[in-house]
């Protein structure tokens, strides 16, 4: 069960609502929303086949089918870009064909194709309208650096999760610097096995010994990924203990306050759950009562 009195509170409850009346809105820095070196990596690398299949936007609509299959065929690094225009990164799309019977047709965007499977990515070019896209636009350039953006949004959940091991991080090191108690922080140590794939977010040490480890995660929406964390969570806790070590689960996020079911089960197994804002003031607590000698 959750150690409240060690860090400060007078029993459960009351440690639940300030754990629930203190999580972070968002965790959402100006980084979150678009990865714009990714983006204009991406962009360098097929600016010269982006200007080549461009030149499709100036030719006459009844002309544009032969004039890609002679790009295709002159310039077959071009193929790979095609995908992007319909904001998919395959290289290899199934497509069903639907007719007197359901037919599937595996395609490759791969700049090695032979004739017939340069008629299957111009029939595909065809069918899904991305040679009628041609006639309405005018720079594919700035189109696909649109759909770069979209795709980049796909990445937002994976840059939630490092984003707030980057905050934690910043006040970790913060903290330990400031103690003296003789502490070290390591992330991602692979010196600590768990029988789990992955390696702790962040261990403590103290005179070169593992004392604590902490794992962080944070949740803007409900759904079955939480619940399945904190029950992760409450395993890991017990493997912990037979290690003689102590667990930190840092967790945040408006997701909670709809979980609150979650929170009291997970706080009856786990010793020491903390939002940011908990470990910000009662972490100077915890490392009092475990370093105290």
């Amino acid at each position: 069960m959750v150690k409240y009195d060690v860090l400060g509170f007078k029993n459960k409850e009351e440690y639940i609502d300030y754990f629930l009346k203190t999580l972070l809105e968002t965790n959402r820095t100006y980084e979150f929303y678009v990865d714009w070196e990714k983006i204009k990596r991406n962009m360098a690398q097929c600016v010269t086949e982006i200007s080549i299949l461009n030149s499709l936007s100036k030719v006459e609509s009844n002309e544009r089918k032969d004039k890609l299959r002679e790009i295709i065929q002159k310039y077959p690094e071009v193929i790979p870009i095609i995908p992007l225009i319909i904001a998919i990164r395959d290289k290899n799309i199934v497509v069903l064909d639907i007719g007197e019977e359901l037919f599937f047709k595996e395609i490759s965007f791969i700049p090695k194709v032979k004739d017939e499977e340069i008629e299957d990515i111009i029939e595909f070019c065809d069918k899904s309208g991305i040679i009628n896209l041609f006639g309405e636009i005018n720079d594919l350039h700035a189109y696909i650096l649109g759909m770069e953006v979209g795709l980049d949004s796909n990445a937002r959940k994976n840059r939630s999760g490092t984003i707030f091991e980057q905050i934690l991080e910043l006040f970790l090191k913060k903290k330990i610097r400031e103690s003296d108690k003789n502490l070290t922080l390591k992330s991602q140590d692979t010196n600590i096995t768990l029988k789990r794939n992955k390696r702790p977010d962040f261990v403590i040490y103290k005179n070169d010994k593992p004392e604590i480890i902490i794992e962080c995660n944070f949740y803007s929406s409900t759904g079955s990924k939480p619940i399945e964390t904190a029950n992760a969570y409450i395993d890991l806790q017990k493997k912990i203990d037979e290690k003689g070590l102590t667990f930190i689960w840092v967790t945040d996020g408006p997701a909670w306050k709809k979980m609150q079911d979650t929170v009291r089960n997970s706080f009856k197994e786990i010793e020491f759950p903390m939002n940011y804002r908990i470990l910000e003031k009662k972490l100077d607590n915890l490392l009092n009562s475990l370093f105290s000698y």
